[in-house]
């Protein structure tokens, strides 16, 4: 919510992939309050087209309404990425100042010996894959200014062998931030990441719920100094300060929000 009646992100516009739920959503809500014209996607139309009228309905005047939208993608698919470029293009008139690589799986919580290549595609093919190239289609749209911010996992910088394949696509993701921040920094583009903690979302919960709060419940009382998990709101606040103009000299970064457990 903005508190402080500043529009941080006025005039800009900003697609953030994975918004009908979760992190996703909220970033898009913080956008929307600091005065961005949003696009959320998503895969599943029934929570899209819920997420699209939720944040209609908390809106606080007609302007505000207009201001968000609404695609449907599948990051896994290269075509439908290439149609959200090409709706995007129309939408916001050729600019993207803002892109929130958001859209990502979790997986199955098994050890390494019950790691199938179905399930090693299904998560490098959403969170490595499917950022890579949501990034390279929508490319083409960004101008000097223009923020990429890569939602990870602190997961990336923690042994832990039930998230093998997730934990290697986030940190495969952490070696891409790197790399395109050095490639867009000739255009003045900046390319960061957020890796949260422990952050309760939908994001697992239809693989094995139970398992997934036990382990995600012991990271938090053991490994977390906070002793809390993190909200979405709170990772939203940080992908906001890295899409406004504040960062303008931050490219290439990754910022822990994950109550001290990185640390």
């Amino acid at each position: 919510m903005n508190t402080n009646n500043t529009q941080r992100l006025a005039g800009k516009t900003a697609v953030v992939t994975g918004g009908s739920t979760g992190i996703g959503f909220f970033t898009a809500k913080a956008f929307l309050d600091h005065g961005a014209k949003v696009i959320i996607t998503g895969q599943n139309p029934d929570r899209l087209n819920a997420a699209l009228e939720k944040l209609k309905n908390e809106a606080s005047s007609e302007e505000h309404k207009g201001r968000v939208h609404a695609v449907k993608a599948d990051v896994r698919s290269l075509g439908q990425l290439t149609a959200l470029a090409e709706e995007t293009n129309k939408i916001f008139d050729g600019r993207l100042d803002i892109l929130f690589v958001n859209s990502g799986v979790g997986g199955k919580l098994v050890p390494v010996e019950e790691v199938t290549e179905e399930l090693f595609d299904f998560v490098m093919g959403t969170n490595f894959k499917g950022a890579f190239f949501t990034v390279q289609k929508l490319s083409p749209l960004f101008t000097n200014g223009s923020s990429v911010i890569f939602n990870l996992s602190a997961i990336h910088n923690k042994p832990a062998p039930v998230f093998s394949i997730y934990a290697a696509s986030k940190a495969a993701g952490r070696s891409l931030v790197r790399s395109l921040a050095v490639h867009f920094a000739p255009k003045g583009v900046r390319v960061n990441s957020v890796s949260p903690g422990v952050v309760p979302t939908e994001i697992g919960k239809d693989e094995d719920p139970e398992k997934m709060k036990a382990v995600l419940g012991t990271i938090v009382t053991q490994f977390t100094p906070f002793k809390r998990p993190g909200t979405s709101e709170e990772i939203a606040n940080s992908v906001l300060f890295l899409a406004s103009d504040e960062s303008s000299y931050v490219t290439g970064s990754d910022i822990f929000v994950d109550g001290g457990m990185s640390a």
